[in-house]
């Protein structure tokens, strides 16, 4: 079988969760004797190899057309993407990103050339205009999409003040203006049946992503639970009794991360002869700049951003604990398997699945606030 895993985000020039699993995939099917290609986003209309592998690299989507962002309208490198499918003539077309640079248009594309289609829905934003199940930002979303509510939460990315945004909200339903304000809830529904419609399975990483999906009209019976551990079986480890020194923390630097809940948690537990380090990929630079700011005067708060996979795997040699804040639902995250297999205990907010782990006899602790956070570093 010839296979096509299309990603918006692949090494080299990118690299985090997505990236790993897509690489991992893609070297999974070939040991099983299938023929592996990788379209991603790229040096356009360029062919390479990673560890062996070819990749077809496309025009990336970076345009701030309205149209294209909200899926309304196909990106620039459609062409480009059709004939690739067209020479290679795949059986299967699996993709791992729901993004302006491959979009419901390009699943289309693949589906009128039959390929049997596969997703794999890696982020919790997949279901969520606001992007990242966060409610208004703050707090997790039970991921139901509903009109009223989600126009709210759309809006208050741009309207800092509730009260105004629950007005505007109002005024945009009764009105329907601006129209495209007033349609982005109907848009996500409609994008959200038309991948339900053309694809033939969908992987998923989680129970909470499955409830989410069939709550919004995915049919149970396309759903697979699949792992983002594909060549690895993680057990409980003996714990190593040793003094906690150096807490961690390892991911994206964004809102959702929690990284500003954690820092907050570590200088109200005043614990001096602790460290905290932090190895981060900057994705949001004034929330990184904030952050910074208010670190700026704690000598045992390390940054070390944007470090290389070597770079990352010395990291993890140096940290007692790792601590896992996200305040938004996690696909896993991934971070949270490498300290299992590193055996470094974790503490973790109490969202998703993250229960199941401890169920499981991982070393892992949860809170369900910031202070019962505190708490916990006070006492390590």
């Amino acid at each position: 079988m010839k296979i096509a895993l299309v990603t918006a985000y692949f090494y080299p020039t990118s690299r985090g969760g997505t990236e790993k699993y897509v690489l991992s995939l893609a070297k999974s099917l070939i040991k099983q004797h299938q023929e592996v290609h990788i379209i991603t986003t790229g040096t356009p209309n360029t062919i390479i190899t990673y560890e062996d592998i070819i990749v077809h690299c496309l025009n990336d989507e970076l345009s701030h057309d309205y149209d294209i962002l909200s899926s309304r309208k196909a990106a620039g490198n459609l062409n480009d993407f059709r004939r690739i499918l067209s020479e290679n003539k795949y059986d299967l077309v699996h993709f791992h990103t729901l993004t302006p640079a491959f979009n419901i248009f390009h699943i289309s594309a693949a589906r009128r050339l039959n390929a049997e289609i596969h997703f794999t829905a890696h982020v919790p934003g997949i279901t969520c205009i606001h992007g990242d199940l966060m409610q208004f930002g703050t707090h997790a979303c039970d991921g139901l999409i509903q009109k009223h509510r989600c126009t709210a939460c759309y809006i208050s990315k741009k309207v800092p003040s509730m009260p105004i945004i629950k007005i505007i909200a109002k005024t945009v339903d009764v009105l329907n203006y601006p129209v495209s304000t007033a349609t982005v809830v109907e848009r996500k529904v409609e994008n959200l049946l038309k991948l339900n419609t053309l694809c033939d399975k969908v992987f998923l990483f989680t129970n909470w992503q499955k409830e989410i999906f069939i709550k919004n009209g995915f049919e149970p019976k396309k759903i697979t639970i699949t792992s983002q551990l594909l060549d690895i079986q993680l057990s409980p480890k003996i714990p190593v009794e040793k003094k906690i020194k150096v807490i961690g923390f390892v991911g994206r630097i964004t809102q959702e991360k929690g990284l500003h809940i954690l820092i907050e948690a570590f200088k109200s537990a005043n614990r001096k002869d602790l460290q905290l380090h932090i190895a981060g990929i900057i994705n949001d630079e004034k929330y990184f700049d904030r952050l910074k700011n208010v670190t700026a005067n704690d000598s045992n708060i390390l940054w070390k951003v944007n470090l290389s996979e070597t770079q990352t795997n010395e990291f993890y040699k140096s940290i007692d604990l790792l601590v896992i804040p996200s305040i938004t639902y996690e696909t896993g995250p991934y971070v949270l398997y490498e300290a299992f297999e590193k055996n470094i205990p974790v503490i973790a907010n109490n969202l998703g699945d993250m229960v199941i782990w401890k169920k499981k006899g991982f070393d892992i602790s949860l809170y369900n606030i910031k202070n019962q956070l505190i708490e916990f570093l006070i006492k390590i």
